[in-house]
């Protein structure tokens, strides 16, 4: 069973040299062997956006080969875990049924495969809102988690 399952914030810092957080994110894959981590599908789709995407508040501008060759390397390197069709709708009718609303949902969703795949933690730059979507998950940064193992 994989440790955590990372984030997509914490994928993009791993493949993007110029993110701030790049050098912590990368300790993550030095410290632990090939696949002691899963990533959710949606977080595929979600850090392909972020590489690629255009304009004066997109940092990355990434070509469309190489995002997908960043993303191939880290699938190669993790293991897959998601959301079914139905386990998808399940999770927005779960988000909303909590009075969730707004962009909030897509970390909800990536939550949701940690929770569905029984994976005990999640690894985020993001660390207080998802704790506060799972607080039956140990939620760390990359930093946390590499420094409290």
């Amino acid at each position: 069973m994989p440790l955590a399952l990372l984030d997509s914030n914490v994928i993009v810092a791993s493949v993007a040299a110029m993110h701030e957080d790049h050098a912590a994110s990368v300790a993550l894959f030095e410290r632990y062997p090939a696949n002691s981590f899963a990533v959710a599908a949606h977080s595929y789709a979600e850090t392909y956006v972020t590489l690629t995407k255009r304009g004066t508040r997109a940092p990355f501008g990434w070509d469309a080969q190489d995002a997908w060759a960043a993303l191939e390397a880290v699938a190669a390197a993790t293991r897959l875990v998601g959301l079914s069709a139905a386990g998808g709708l399940d999770g927005v009718r779960l988000y909303a049924g909590q009075g969730n609303v707004g962009a909030r949902l897509h970390d909800w969703l990536i939550g949701q495969s940690a929770v569905l795949a029984r994976i005990p933690a999640i690894v985020t730059w993001n660390a207080g809102p998802m704790a506060a979507l799972f607080p039956g998950l140990r939620v760390e940064t990359p930093a946390g988690f590499v420094g409290g193992r």
